[in-house]
């Protein structure tokens, strides 16, 4: 199931050499991510409540959310131009997430995702 967010982003994949970072990461480039079936995204968005949000993010292009590992969604950002889906990790808390990643709620849908 395609689930949009109620913020502009773009999502771009980058490419370059790198670490090990495991799915719904922090990355650089393409090789950091850990699962070779990752790509790094890069993310630049507005949240709900005004502020800014950008990063990359370690994960994977899908077409629903059973594509996607652990307890995730398959979403596309309402701002993108090429609708481009990919998993987002669901929380509750910012503890659910990876260091440098909010748990951000998103408008029209209950529940939150961890974003830059």
């Amino acid at each position: 199931m395609r689930r949009a967010l109620s913020f502009a982003v773009v999502v771009l994949s980058l490419g370059g050499c790198g670490a090990d970072a495991p799915t719904y990461a922090s990355c650089e480039d393409d090789l950091d991510c850990s699962d070779p079936n990752d790509a790094c995204y890069r993310l630049l968005f507005d949240r709900n409540d005004g502020s800014r949000g950008e990063g990359n993010l370690c994960s994977r292009g899908c077409v629903e959310d059973l594509d996607c590992p652990l307890d995730a969604v398959c979403t596309s950002l309402a701002g993108d131009p090429s609708m481009t889906r990919f998993c987002a990790l669901v929380c509750t808390v910012a503890d659910d997430c990876y260091a440098d990643f909010a748990c951000t709620s998103v408008e029209g849908m209950d529940l939150s995702l961890c974003l830059p």
